[in-house]
C-alpha cells in the first residue's frame, strides 16, 4: 500500500493535490498487487460455490431480529421469504449451493463452518437492507452476496461492491463481446458472472450468480432485458485467457 502523509502546514490546493496523488498511487498499488487468473480458474471457483453441498438443521433457520436488532430472513423453503422456493434450502437435509446473505463474503468452507456452528443459513435481500447498507448486515448469518461472489471468483483480496467493481474493470463496448468470467453489472444493484452464449445470435446466455432470494446458481438470461435494466458489460483487468 502506498502511503503519503499530509503535513498540517499544508493547506488549500497543496493539501488537495497531495490527497489526490495519494488516491491515485493507492489505486495503482492495489491493481499491481491484484492476482491474475485465467477465465477457466474463475469459472472453477464459481462452480465450487454452486455445487457446494452442506447439511442444514433447524438451528440454521432465522426469521426475525438477531442479537443486534438486524432483521434476518433465511432463504429456507419453509420460511416463505425466498424465491423461487425450488431454489431455496430445506432444513434437516443436504442442500446444494451457498445461501445468499446480504453483505456476505463467505467461501464455501467458511459457510459450512458457520452452518455447523448454528449460524443462520443466509439472509435474503430487501429494499430496507439496500437502504441501510452495511448496518443491515447480520453477524449471525453466513453466506455470500452477489458482489462478494464475484470477488471470490476473481480472487480479489479487497471487497468491491456493484458501485466500485467498475474501478478495476474495462468497460466493454457491447454485451456481444462478453467472454467467460466477464460480468454484467448493475450499479447499486446486482452483478452476474458470464459463462457462455446459448445461441449464435448472442441474445441469451448462461450466468453464474448469487441470487438475492436464494443461493449461488446458474441462470439463463436475456441480454436485451439486462441492458434495458441498466446492466453494463465489464471485464476484470487481470483476467487471462
Amino acid at each position: 500500500m502506498v502511503s503519503l502523509r499530509v503535513q498540517p502546514t499544508y493547506s488549500g490546493k497543496w493539501a488537495r493535490s497531495l490527497i489526490v496523488l495519494v488516491a491515485v498511487l493507492t489505486a495503482r498499488a492495489d491493481l499491481s498487487s491484484a492476482q491474475s487468473l485465467t477465465r477457466a480458474e474463475s469459472l472453477k471457483i464459481a462452480e465450487s460455490f454452486i455445487q457446494h453441498r452442506w447439511q442444514s438443521s433447524a438451528k440454521n433457520v432465522r426469521h426475525g431480529k438477531d442479537a443486534d436488532g438486524v432483521e434476518v430472513h433465511t432463504p429456507d423453503r419453509e420460511g416463505g421469504h425466498g424465491d423461487p422456493l425450488s431454489e431455496c434450502w430445506i432444513p434437516d437435509a443436504e442442500n446444494i449451493g451457498v445461501a445468499y446473505k446480504w453483505g456476505g463474503n463467505d467461501s464455501p468452507k467458511s459457510f459450512s463452518a458457520g452452518i455447523r456452528a448454528g449460524k443462520a443459513g443466509g439472509d435474503v435481500y430487501t429494499s430496507e437492507k439496500r437502504r441501510r447498507g452495511d448496518k443491515a448486515v447480520s453477524a449471525d448469518a453466513v453466506g455470500v452476496d452477489c458482489s462478494g461472489f464475484i470477488c471470490h471468483c476473481w480472487k480479489l483480496t479487497a471487497r468491491y461492491s456493484t458501485n466500485s467493481l467498475s474501478s478495476i474493470c474495462q468497460k466493454l463496448s457491447s454485451p456481444d463481446v462478453l467472454e467467460a468470467a466477464d460480468i454484467m453489472n448493475q450499479p447499486n444493484g446486482h452483478v452476474l458472472l458470464f459463462v457462455k452464449w446459448l445461441n449464435a445470435e448472442k441474445k441469451r446466455a448462461v450466468f453464474y450468480e448469487a441470487a438475492p432470494f436464494s443461493k449461488t446458481l446458474a441462470s439463463d438470461r436475456d441480454l436485451s432485458e439486462m441492458t434495458a435494466a441498466g446492466y453494463q458489460p465489464l471485464r476484470y483487468r487481470h483476467i487471462r485467457d
